[in-house]
């Protein structure tokens, strides 16, 4: 007897061996026919059927008396086109009056109003000390509760937007959405069917603060729309079905047995809200845009003002290629621009319409013509001037580099459909870009040192043309006859227009513009 048990045994570890334990399809047996035992004495029995894996018209009846309540809400959550208004909407029922005056003043219509009465230059700062005081009311707690009470909205939506009617569908293929003057007919549907509705449905349960006070939000949507879509007292009742619900583990229950995995874990997923400090970060950053879109234009104002001044009417655009033509398609694709542009442009033409003009007249009857006492002040005046001639070729040379066809032009051109997939095109390109913006940064920075330097020097020689004894020139009114205009009258045109074209150099170059 002993013999035949040694040998039962045996051949049982031998097949275990080979074809793996059953004892632990045994004990998953058991613990589904325990879960069984327990979900056929709760109250939700009637929702699921083992025998034959059932979800019975029951369980969709529970679904679609949720659904029927909560469908106006599901309806005006759908209908918000930018569900940021739900932050917005959270904060400002979070903020007291004298804050919402404070917020006022930093929207782009009340900066515009204030920019009448306060120079754009002080704006600026008195946009900085308002933002500071709003944001001087978001307190550690206060913050707290505004992201709580966003994260109460949030999980409020997100159940009111479950897709009720996709999972009632399955149980009844006629029915239709939103339509609740119908009577469903529910059939009896394979659990496995609804499995994954079922686990998106308790997900969503799970990550609701059922226990917490629903006062303010209600409050909040109430004001929002003007009517409840769905009124406290329905939500709190909702509410108290599904911590029943939650506290019986039923659908729980019925996934472990639909899916025969007794240790089927759903995963929470955490619910974080963070809405304050991006909120008061972009509302200090769209007060900012404004103000700089001010000084951009207030400088573009200025900036056309001047160039009619010193060109008059004519088309100021003379470089072809360094241009912001390119900068939508450099700022689309995370590329720096050409940042120096405007103000390498107009001296350019400087140097085409006045220094080759204007101040080449002026040059050829004062330098060459005059009787100078000292040549102390002819050299540098013939150095400047040369160099600006020499520049102005420079220029041209440099605008046909980043040509499409110049080195450097091409050199973008053939990398720039690289930049999206190739992070070391994009590297180069901005290298080019780079020294190219610091070719240009020296042209018109040190050009116009030269520019400046020359007009002291023309102030220096009006000064002594009004001498009644010059000390530099000792045969001006002999020059005279030389120059269609008296040279007093020209020497003053041109250092008014080295003026404007110092303070057109300035307003390009001032703070946000290059």
């Amino acid at each position: 007897m002993e013999s035949k048990k040694t040998s039962s045994n045996f051949f049982k570890k031998l097949i275990e061996s080979l074809f793996g334990s059953s004892d632990a399809d045994a004990e998953k047996r058991r613990q589904l026919k325990l879960i069984n035992k327990r979900f056929s004495k709760s109250r939700y029995s009637k929702f699921y059927k083992r025998s034959g894996n059932e979800a019975l018209p029951a369980l969709a009846k529970f679904i679609y008396e949720i659904y029927k309540v909560i469908y106006p809400a599901q309806t005006m959550f759908q209908a918000m086109q930018n569900h940021n208004i739900l932050k917005r909407l959270v904060i400002e029922f979070s903020v007291p009056d004298e804050q919402k005056k404070l917020e006022e003043q930093l929207t782009e219509e009340k900066i515009i109003e204030m920019s009448k009465q306060i120079p754009l230059a002080n704006i600026k700062a008195h946009i900085t000390k308002i933002s500071a005081q709003y944001s001087d009311f978001f307190t550690l707690e206060k913050i707290t509760a505004i992201d709580n009470l966003y994260k109460q909205m949030t999980v409020f939506k997100d159940f009111c937007t479950f897709d009720f009617y996709f999972l009632l569908k399955k149980f009844d293929k006629s029915i239709h959405e939103g339509d609740f003057n119908t009577p469903p007919h529910f059939e009896k549907v394979n659990a496995e069917y609804i499995n994954e509705n079922l686990k998106d449905f308790i997900t969503i349960v799970n990550t609701i603060p059922l226990d917490s006070d629903w006062t303010s939000l209600f409050k909040i949507l109430r004001e929002y729309k003007g009517v409840e879509p769905v009124t406290l007292a329905t939500w709190k009742k909702i509410v108290s079905r599904l911590q029943a619900l939650q506290a019986s583990q039923a659908f729980e229950m019925i996934l472990k047995m639909s899916t025969e995995n007794p240790l089927l874990v759903l995963e929470i997923p955490t619910v974080s809200a963070n809405i304050v400090e991006p909120y008061l970060d972009g509302l200090r950053d769209a007060a900012e845009k404004t103000v700089r879109k001010m000084m951009e234009d207030e400088r573009n104002s200025k900036a056309n003002d001047l160039t009619v001044q010193l060109f008059g009417e004519i088309d100021t655009q003379i470089l072809k290629n360094y241009t912001d033509a390119l900068e939508s398609t450099f700022t689309r694709k995370g590329l720096k621009t050409y940042v120096y542009a405007q103000p390498l442009n107009y001296l350019k033409l400087f140097l085409l319409e006045v220094m080759k003009r204007d101040m080449r007249e002026y040059y050829d009857i004062v330098v060459i013509r005059g009787q100078w006492e000292s040549q102390a002040l002819t050299t540098p005046f013939s150095e400047g001037y040369n160099q600006l001639l020499a520049v102005s070729e420079q220029i041209t040379a440099f605008d046909a580099t980043v040509a499409e066809d110049g080195a450097t032009g091409l050199k973008i051109k053939t990398l720039l459909p690289k930049t999206e997939r190739d992070s070391g095109s994009k590297n180069i390109i901005n290298r080019l870009i780079d020294e190219a913006n610091e070719t240009a940064y020296e042209y018109v920075i040190e050009s116009t040192k030269n520019i400046v330097s020359i007009g002291k020097i023309i102030k220096t020689l009006i000064e002594d043309q009004t001498k009644q004894k010059p000390e530099l020139i000792t045969n001006w009114k002999e020059l005279d006859k030389y120059s269609e205009v008296p040279l007093k009258d020209a020497g003053l045109a041109l250092y008014k227009k080295i003026y404007l074209f110092t303070t057109l150099i300035k307003t390009c170059l001032s703070q946000g513009n290059a």
